[in-house]
């Protein structure tokens, strides 16, 4: 019984760290799309610098392995701009 559950607390530890593993990698993935169309350098990007930025392949590329639909890219960027401040920062992308 003792084996067993030191077993099944041991697979419960390596699904929570296979998880913890992938959201790195996904922010991380998320964080390489921020910085590939924040082109200035300035920590924010504005619903122009998007719009231009669904013309770039590796953003659309990076996009679709996210599974994520950027169809619209206008309200994609709204729902994305929490504080309504017309750009989108770093903090919201990740979290958006």
């Amino acid at each position: 019984v003792g084996n067993a559950m030191q077993s099944s607390r041991t697979d419960r530890d390596i699904v929570v760290h296979e998880e913890m593993q992938d959201q790195k990698a996904y922010l991380q993935i998320l964080h390489d799309i921020f910085a590939e169309m924040d082109k200035n350098g300035d920590g924010s990007i504005t619903i122009e610098t998007f719009e231009r930025s669904m013309d770039n392949e590796r953003v659309i590329a990076y996009f679709n392995a996210l599974k994520l639909d950027v169809s619209d890219a206008r309200t994609l960027f709204r729902l994305l701009d929490v504080d309504s401040s017309d750009e989108v920062d770093i903090v919201e992308f990740l979290t958006g």
